[in-house]
């Protein structure tokens, strides 16, 4: 389990069928791996040409685009388990109803720029599915939030691959780096809502 999280051996193991697979399950089913330092770190490696900038910039779109398009799917196909006793709390009608109205308000912008916040950007797909978010509308925002993300995070690290070469030796501390940035967004909102009580 915990080569999971070593970004390095699975770079350097599995390549881009690993990229592919973790970002791709990431992107909307399954939120506990890797995202914004698997692509951080895979374009350092691309920088010191383990890997193709060229290749990899498609590819993590791609399994981006289509873990968030799977999420859907699954969303979707949730409220069908409201037939059971057990599934009925967690698909209240009031929390639907809620998430329709956010959805309605932020939608497309929330669609977009989930992507570039830890476990959001897995359950904003599934929970677009749940209220049945306008297929196409979703298609979009989320290709274009898939290509920004993507560009972004990848770009980020093959240009500073390329400005510091010497920075594959100090990667743990970069990785460490980039989680904390990710994880920025709920820090603000926590303490937001600890100022607001």
């Amino acid at each position: 389990m915990d080569q999971l999280f070593d970004i390095p051996y699975l770079l350097t193991t599995f390549g881009y069928t690993g990229i592919f697979v973790i970002v791709f399950l990431e992107s909307g089913i399954f939120f506990p791996l890797p995202g914004d330092s698997l692509l951080f770190t895979a374009g350092i490696f691309a920088a010191a040409q383990y890997l193709n900038i060229f290749i990899l910039l498609p590819l993590i779109w791609l399994s981006t685009f289509l873990g968030g398009l799977s999420g859907y799917w699954v969303g979707s196909n949730l409220l069908k388990l409201r037939k059971y006793t057990f599934f009925q709390k967690f698909f209240k009608q009031e929390h639907i109803d809620k998430a329709s109205e956010f959805f309605l308000k932020y939608g497309n912008v929330a669609i977009t720029f989930c992507r570039f916040v830890p476990v959001v950007r897995t359950f904003v797909p599934v929970v677009a599915g749940i209220v049945k978010v306008d297929y196409k509308v979703f298609m979009k925002y989320s290709a274009i939030g898939s290509f920004l993300w993507s560009f972004v995070m990848t770009s980020l690290g093959y240009f500073l691959g390329q400005i510091f070469p010497q920075i594959q030796k100090s990667l743990w501390v970069i990785v460490i780096l980039v989680v904390i940035v990710s994880l920025l967004p709920f820090l603000v909102e926590y303490v937001r809502r600890r100022r607001a009580n």
